[in-house]
């Protein structure tokens, strides 16, 4: 499933999260070529692992205000993908639970 495609590429495979950058944003050691990008560089944890992450910062940005405006940027930048619709779903329910930060 896929999260998000271009420079910055992050898919899960149901077990693990992987996470690429084609400009090797960490310096990480280059670890595989990518799309023949050979700066590329990434890193795959355990999927259970980004899932307690992602909810964490869900309520991060719940608590902050700001999780509305997040959804709609996630919404406008990564149309298409697999996680995308996932949230298009949802996303008035969650928006009804989070507070604007503006409120």
């Amino acid at each position: 499933m896929a999260y998000t495609r271009g420079t910055t590429y992050i898919w899960s495979d149901s077990e693990h999260l992987h996470i690429w950058s084609e400009r090797g944003l960490d310096h990480w050691p280059q670890m595989e070529q990518y799309q023949g990008k050979p700066s590329a560089s990434g890193v795959q944890i355990a999927e259970s692992i980004a899932d307690e992450f992602a909810v964490m910062r869900f309520a991060e940005l719940v608590a902050s205000g700001e999780v509305e405006a997040v959804i709609a940027r996630a919404l406008s930048s990564w149309k298409g993908n697999t996680g995308c619709h996932a949230l298009e779903q949802v996303a008035p329910q969650l928006a009804r639970i989070a507070p604007r930060s503006d409120a």
